[in-house]
């Protein structure tokens, strides 16, 4: 397992120096020569990236081998919400050109993969209790999604922010291949739209067991965490809402939704630490 969790590390970290190498182009190449080069790179990259999410898929397989199931610490679970973000990206990047995510992408990767490795096994029993009822499954399941896609949407939010405050300052340099301003807010968009109801069920459903778990009188001990669910819920339902009822887009939409994804990842930390 540890050679696999080596493997993967390496790899991720190739992939990341990958997508943050720039073409080796002379001054007086063409155009399409650049665009050639940048195409080229932009394969070997992803390649190297789609081989780090097979090394970090076996590296969780060898863990669930020796008892160490996803599901079963906070740890582990946040190694597979990081292979489901670097998935979704690779599938993502066929149809969307945003290969400018792939250096940060690649290091996501790479931090839920050593943070699994080296938190997961001393931490099976304790963080997170072994989720016995199809309730609790679920929540974590969905929980773990919903952080992978708010992962997403704040990459590409923040792509966007970059992208907006370089044109408006008259620096922006179109790249081969390149996705436009519009198409980053259109992508933002609908990958808010499709991990809300995602990380809607993650809500209902944690409630729901803590209920089932305690009682009533349970939720107090975890005001903090639901606070903060419902306020990435409603950050991120604001999204929505906004654009859809009132046509709003651009900057605020994206600082909405990472704030949603910060206040998620918030969740998880607090419920790591209060574990």
């Amino acid at each position: 397992m540890h050679l696999l969790f080596i493997l993967a590390a390496l790899t991720y970290g190739a992939a990341s120096f990958a997508y943050g190498l720039d073409p080796d182009a002379p001054d007086s190449a063409s155009r399409s020569q650049v665009a050639r080069q940048t195409t080229a790179r932009q394969r070997r990259a992803l390649a190297l990236l789609v081989f780090a999410v097979l090394l970090h898929f076996c590296t969780i397989g060898a863990q669930c081998v020796r008892g160490e199931h996803p599901f079963e610490s906070v740890f582990l679970a946040t190694s597979l919400g990081a292979l489901i973000t670097v998935i979704g990206y690779c599938a993502l990047t066929l149809a969307r050109p945003v290969h400018a995510l792939g250096g940060v992408v690649a290091a996501v990767g790479l931090l839920g993969l050593a943070v699994g490795v080296m938190f997961g096994a001393t931490s099976v029993h304790d963080p997170l209790p072994a989720p016995v009822q199809s309730l609790a499954t679920a929540h974590v399941g969905l929980a773990t999604a919903g952080l992978a896609g708010f992962t997403l949407a704040a990459a590409v939010a923040g792509l966007y922010l970059v992208a907006e405050r370089r044109l408006r300052l008259r620096q922006w340099k179109p790249r081969p291949g390149a996705m436009s301003l519009a198409g980053l807010e259109r992508l933002h968009y609908q990958i808010v739209l499709l991990v809300t109801p995602v990380f809607t069920l993650a809500i209902v459903t944690g409630v729901l067991w803590t209920l089932r778990a305690g009682g009533i009188s349970s939720m107090g001990a975890r005001w903090v965490e639901i606070l903060m669910a419902v306020a990435a819920w409603l950050a991120s339902v604001g999204v929505l809402v906004l654009r859809v009822g009132f046509g709003l887009r651009g900057r605020r939409m994206a600082a909405l939704t990472l704030l949603a994804f910060v206040l998620t990842l918030l969740v998880i930390v607090w419920y790591g630490v209060r574990s």
